[in-house]
């Protein structure tokens, strides 16, 4: 899923939670499990910038916190809004469960509801972002989703692997990036049933961390048929962290207090 590889835009899916066996070439689905597996085993806070463009021109800046964790085949994603000051405060919570539909829930200051959402068009903007539920989702296949891999080839000089991501009852398919050495999506491009590019993701920016590990900073998601680019960036990302359990929790996520 991407930091979305999901740095955020995060990047997140339950794992299947498959291990690979040595000597044989590994599966579509046995890359997308590893991807998860190096990258999204930890608990994460992410804060993160989000600059939205429709062509040359800014319509909307957001700072927002992202919170997860995963733990044997479920995921939990809390997501806070801290700029502008009109979204301060606007949360949602994302529960993922293998076998079950996910669950989405938002939490409104102004009037201090907790509503759930509808998760039936995965196309809803996200408090004004255009982030869609897709985008928080990530790219790993869903219930009904068969991955096949394509191909192997370079991208920005990098080793990857092409996977195809399709379902025999939805339209079009997604194509995915998967680098070789440390299983990153480095790209993704949605197409409609008719192969009209509708979405790309990339990968723009790189940092290292203190162990040397390499890491997304900054994504890029262009909507194609909007002529809006969306430009995700992530400055201080912290692993192994402790969540408290009531941000995960319907019924209290919307009102804990978790910083002072």
């Amino acid at each position: 899923m991407s930091l979305i590889s999901a740095a955020i835009t995060i990047t997140f899916t339950v794992s299947l939670l498959l291990t690979p066996s040595a000597g044989h070439a590994m599966t579509a689905q046995e890359i997308l499990t590893k991807s998860i597996k190096e990258n999204f085993s930890e608990s994460f806070r992410i804060p993160l910038s989000v600059k939205t463009y429709k062509g040359s021109r800014m319509t909307a800046n957001h700072v927002i916190w992202i919170m997860g964790r995963t733990k044997d085949q479920t995921a939990q994603f809390f997501v806070e809004f801290e700029e502008p000051k009109e979204s301060k405060g606007l949360r949602f919570l994302f529960l993922l469960n293998k076998g079950h539909e996910p669950k989405a829930y938002m939490h409104a200051p102004a009037t201090g509801k907790t509503l759930p959402l509808a998760l039936d068009n995965k196309s809803v903007n996200m408090g004004g972002t255009g982030l869609s539920l897709e985008d928080i989702q990530g790219f790993i296949p869903q219930e009904g989703e068969e991955e096949t891999l394509l191909r192997e080839e370079k991208i920005d000089g990098r080793d990857a692997y092409v996977i195809r991501i399709s379902s025999p009852d939805r339209k079009g398919e997604r194509l995915l990036w998967v680098s070789k050495d440390d299983f990153f999506v480095l790209k993704s491009e949605t197409l409609d049933a008719k192969g009209k590019l509708q979405k790309i993701f990339k990968v723009v920016e790189f940092f290292k961390t203190l162990d040397g590990k390499s890491f997304p900073r900054e994504e890029e998601i262009t909507i194609t048929d909007k002529n809006m680019k969306i430009r995700v960036r992530q400055e201080g990302a912290v692993f192994g962290i402790s969540i408290p359990d009531e941000l995960l929790n319907p019924e209290k996520f919307g009102t804990y207090k978790w910083r002072d």
